[in-house]
């Protein structure tokens, strides 16, 4: 009897599934069969037989997947380890996308600032109105000679950092071991104890946290009373790790400038959320990290961790689940 051949299973939504991944996976499998589904009907024949995980895999059939031995994601994050604990204990090795979001994360990130400090959103709210604005000198910002605190400091603040520093502002970066290597040049590295300590000084906190047991809400009515009531919160991490009754009521009382949020606690945002009419907030679909190539990218990193999976070698963007990044 011919013995069945291992699976590798490629799932995501149909626009990040581009027609040359099927031939692509084939090639690089090793005579693994190549199966593109994302019904998880259509995945239940093969739960015994999928070695190999790639994209967005119903999380739900993990724990049925007993020869799971590699799940690649799509994100820079594995906040589904939050929603589905279990996987935690499967042994399978998780990797991520995290490398290819930098770039498009900082041109969000100062698309926001740049607008807000040129009152972008007041010019096009009086365009739709035909109405001529002006803003006067007092009434702009620049950067130049700010500060911006980066919570989560790693490879995507390294990115964000570089682009600050050529604005001219000032970087500070938080990690929970400082003495971990990988920094930019200019940048100011402090451990993330430090956080309270050091937001006084901050003109912009930039927030990057994973979703993980140990960020919910780490950042609440502590944190944003030890802001500037000039400051700005900028969330382009994971809304899970913002206090967010907290954070409403610090925009409502003015206690600090704004928010510009790409990431909330609940996605979408509530329609009844205080915060779509607040004026000092800009919001955004969680869609910073999105890029134009993103799907290629992102099976670039799966192709290589592939052929290393196939050399028996460490795989890239290795996943600790039980802590969550």
């Amino acid at each position: 009897m011919e013995t069945q051949k291992s699976v590798i299973l490629l799932s995501m939504q149909p626009f990040r599934l581009l027609p040359e991944f099927g031939e692509q996976l084939e090639a690089a499998g090793k005579g693994r069969e190549v199966l593109i589904s994302r019904d998880a009907a259509g995945i239940e024949p093969y739960l015994d037989r999928i070695e190999i995980g790639l994209g967005d895999v119903p999380y739900g059939l993990l724990p049925r997947m007993p020869k799971l031995k590699w799940l690649q994601l799509w994100s820079a994050g594995a906040d589904f380890l939050q929603k589905f604990p279990e996987a935690k204990q499967l042994p399978f090795q998780l990797t991520t996308a995290t490398g290819i979001h930098g770039r498009q994360l900082a041109e969000h990130l100062f698309a926001m600032l740049l607008g807000w400090n040129r009152r972008l959103p007041d010019a096009l709210a009086a365009q739709k109105q035909h109405v001529w604005f002006f803003a006067d000198d007092q009434k702009l910002s620049v950067c130049a000679g700010k500060t911006m605190l980066i919570l989560g400091y790693g490879v995507i603040g390294g990115t964000i950092a570089g682009a600050a520093l050529g604005l001219g502002i000032k970087v500070t970066g938080l990690r929970r071991n400082p003495a971990r290597g990988g920094g930019t040049e200019g940048v100011r590295i402090e451990n993330a104890a430090r956080l309270l300590e050091l937001l006084p000084g901050a003109d912009y906190v930039v927030n990057l946290l994973p979703s993980t047991p140990d960020t919910r809400h780490c950042f609440g009515a502590a944190e944003f009373g030890r802001m500037k009531s000039s400051a700005l919160y900028i969330n382009l991490g994971r809304g899970a790790t913002t206090d967010e009754a907290a954070m409403i009521e610090a925009l409502k009382s003015k206690s600090i400038a704004g928010a510009m949020l790409d990431v909330v606690e609940k996605e979408p945002l509530d329609k009844d959320s205080p915060l779509w009419d607040l004026d000092n907030v800009i919001i955004t679909g969680h869609y910073a990290g999105c890029h134009p190539d993103y799907s290629r990218m992102a099976m670039g990193i799966a192709l290589e961790n592939l052929d290393r999976y196939n050399r028996g070698e460490p795989l890239r963007n290795l996943v600790d689940k039980n802590k969550g990044y």
